[in-house]
């Protein structure tokens, strides 16, 4: 492979251009914007629609947007906008009332320990204010955030506490596996999730109108470090129809669908690709060869990956991308999702390079 030779070929198109604007906390760098032959945007939606790219894409390709008017990413210490975490600091309540307490040795928060906001799942109603969405600061937070809007990249607006996770915080972990399995409580999971669906659905369209991104990334963990939290037969029954309503909402919203759920989650890959999940970046101690072979036709896949450190030589980091590009350029396409402290300049060139030759075939 003539690097080299390469180079001059696509000079013009390995060019950088001026950086976007990064919002407040936002927990990575602004990749290089390149003079590529489509925009990075169009080339990782490509990618997201199981359509053929140009070159390959990264997760690094996606925009973040959580914006502070969410009460879920206030409590849950996740806001990433143009202002920045309130000046009251993460944790608090969340859009239920739910108490949040942030742990700064993991950086994120957790429910507050104690009695539960749900007495009886079956009677959750009488515990279970919903919120009014109307009187977020909608259209406040959309003119402060408008200077962070680029089309070099896909933009997400990011949506905690989905229904599993929403389960969790009402009941706690352990009521909230048994109450999906249960036979005298399942009806009231059914009625409360319907419930939680219709307004996400409001939020989703909010969304749009006011953010216009291109992506929902939809917050739902399913698994642990071992195995899925439940069967793939109880998610099937309890949380793909409703996911599915969402996801169909994203869609008609002209949205993809970004699902973020952590865990040795493999079992539960069908049940993403029957409610619609366009993408999902699973953690590392999935089988992403497994899964791409079996699914990568169906569902666009975020490999967990981990680059050539930033000083490695021009060969091992061709040797890294042409590894990644035998394996999942063949039945689909995935993509990388990088991990490391800084990402060298040398592997995002031979990449865009090598990806550019391959999908050119």
């Amino acid at each position: 492979m003539d690097i080299s030779a390469l180079r001059k070929k696509y000079a013009d198109e390995l060019k950088t251009l001026e950086p976007v604007r990064m919002p407040k906390d936002c927990f990575y760098p602004a990749p290089p914007v390149r003079n590529s032959v489509i925009t990075q945007r169009e080339n990782y939606l490509r990618i997201l629609r199981r359509e053929k790219p140009m070159f390959m894409a990264i997760d690094l390709d996606e925009y973040m947007l959580s914006p502070a008017i969410f009460p879920d990413a206030v409590a849950r210490a996740f806001v990433v906008d143009a202002d920045g975490m309130p000046s009251s600091g993460p944790g608090g309540k969340d859009m239920f009332g739910i108490e949040w307490e942030y742990v700064p040795q993991v950086g994120g928060s957790m429910v507050r320990p104690g009695t539960p906001k749900v007495a009886d799942i079956n009677h959750w109603e009488e515990d279970i204010t919903f919120p009014d969405i109307d009187q977020w600061d909608w259209e406040g937070s959309s003119q402060r955030n408008a200077p962070l809007h680029t089309t070099a990249f896909a933009t997400n607006v990011w949506m905690m506490n989905g229904l599993f996770e929403r389960l969790i915080s009402f009941l706690d972990f352990e009521n909230a596996a048994l109450a999906l399995i249960e036979d005298d409580q399942q009806e009231a999971v059914h009625r409360l999730f319907a419930k939680l669906t219709d307004l996400y659905i409001e939020i989703i369209r909010r969304i749009k109108r006011y953010y216009n991104p291109d992506i929902l990334y939809f917050h739902d963990d399913w698994g642990g470090q071992t195995g899925p939290f439940f069967s793939l037969r109880t998610c099937r029954e309890m949380i793909v129809p409703y996911l599915k309503k969402v996801i169909d909402a994203v869609h008609q919203e002209g949205m993809l669908f970004n699902f973020h759920s952590c865990g040795k989650i493999e079992p539960l890959v069908p049940a993403m690709i029957e409610a619609g999940v366009d993408t999902w970046c699973g953690q590392p101690m999935n089988n992403f060869q497994m899964l791409y072979d079996r699914y990568g036709q169906q569902i666009a896949l975020g490999i967990y990956t981990v680059p050539p450190a930033k000083d490695a030589a021009e060969e091992e980091v061709v040797k890294a991308v042409q590894a990644f590009l035998d394996v999942y350029t063949q039945k689909g396409v995935a993509y990388p999702v990088l991990f490391a402290d800084e990402i060298s300049d040398t592997y995002l060139e031979i990449l865009y390079m090598l990806s550019r030759e391959r999908f050119a075939e």
